[in-house]
């Protein structure tokens, strides 16, 4: 009921472009003026409003739907994709649901170019490298702690976790290949 009167309310709005008083919306759905009002806000009816008025009426919500869609992707390209389904979707006129779907459907993650800063650092090692070499203890424990301190930050795009990924799993990789041959010496030593 109340969703119904919701739905009703911004429509009663939209339609009155933004003329009408929530005393008035709130007579007609049989709600309290203040939800009305806490609605106005929560689902922020104005930048709705204003968003209906600067797209062409011509084609209805599709033009529209496509403008906001455009401007969502190139708010999470600017963003690196560090910016939240509800802060896009706040930004645009939709739901949360249609950014989620809009990301899934045109694979926004893969437009993200990864930040340069740590990922080169713990990118596979170049093939010209002593297995040895990779397999130190020192390089086990500085691959480790760059690892690390990507993982410290707030937030990492989806090609940064990639890239976590495979380091670690590289790193693991390391690991065994140096208590391989830890196990090598000791076998070396115990026969001698």
């Amino acid at each position: 009921m109340k969703k119904e009167a919701r739905i009703q309310a911004e429509k009663m709005f939209l339609k009155a472009g933004g003329k009408i008083t929530n005393r008035e919306i709130a007579e007609a759905t049989k709600v309290n003026a203040l939800t009305i009002g806490r609605w106005k806000r929560e689902n922020d009816w104005e930048a709705k409003l204003k968003g209906e008025e600067e797209q062409p009426k011509e084609m209805g919500g599709v033009v529209r739907k496509k403008a906001a869609r455009d401007k969502a992707i190139k708010l999470y390209l600017d963003a690196d994709g560090n910016i939240t389904n509800k802060d896009l979707a706040k930004r645009v006129g939709v739901s949360p649901a249609t950014i989620s779907k809009w990301k899934l459907l045109d694979n926004w993650i893969e437009k993200i170019e990864p930040e340069e800063e740590g990922i080169e650092e713990i990118e596979q090692p170049e093939t010209d490298l002593d297995m040895g070499e990779l397999a130190s203890p020192e390089q086990i424990i500085r691959l480790n702690r760059r690892i690390d301190s990507l993982l410290e930050r707030d937030y990492l795009t989806a090609s940064e976790v990639a890239a976590l990924a495979e380091a670690k799993s590289d790193l693991l990789a390391a690991v065994e290949i140096y208590l391989s041959i830890v196990r090598e010496v000791g076998d070396i030593r115990e026969q001698e």
